[in-house]
């Protein structure tokens, strides 16, 4: 793992920015924004977090996780996964509502809407190394 993140930093990707522990950076489906798919920037421990090894939304194998390649929000085949190219992704609001913008690897939804450095941060990565478990421990073993 310590070579891992090496090579990311020797890359020039910056390890994830921190954000203000009060605000809760909640990502949703693009259309409708009813199917939750998991905290961004909650502690581990949090059973919503998405570096919640054991939580819905941490999990490799859990339907709900963005780092499940075969799920709703994983798969990068999948509308709803912020992993593809084509689809809409996520988007980030917080607890109140306020939109952050939108999670997505579509070039053409990010090019005209605010995007957060944390979810620069994760693209960034994913197109780097193509590997949702290398992105998966970037993000969440540090």
């Amino acid at each position: 793992m310590k070579l891992v993140k090496l090579l990311a930093l020797l890359c020039g990707l910056a390890p994830f920015p921190a954000q203000a522990k009060e605000i809760r950076l909640l990502l949703f489906d693009a259309k409708t924004h009813e199917n939750f798919a998991g905290c961004l920037n909650c502690d581990k421990s949090d059973p919503e977090a998405v570096c919640n090894d054991y939580g819905a939304y941490g999990s490799r194998l859990m339907t709900n996780s963005i780092w499940n390649l075969h799920g709703t929000f994983g798969s990068k085949f999948s509308d709803d996964s912020p992993w593809s190219a084509g689809g809409e992704g996520l988007v980030v609001i917080d607890d109140s509502g306020k939109f952050y913008g939108h999670f997505s690897n579509n070039l053409s939804i990010n090019r005209n809407q605010p995007t957060l450095a944390n979810v620069r941060y994760l693209l960034k990565l994913y197109a780097t190394y193509d590997d949702l478990s290398i992105v998966r421990d970037l993000l969440c073993e540090r």
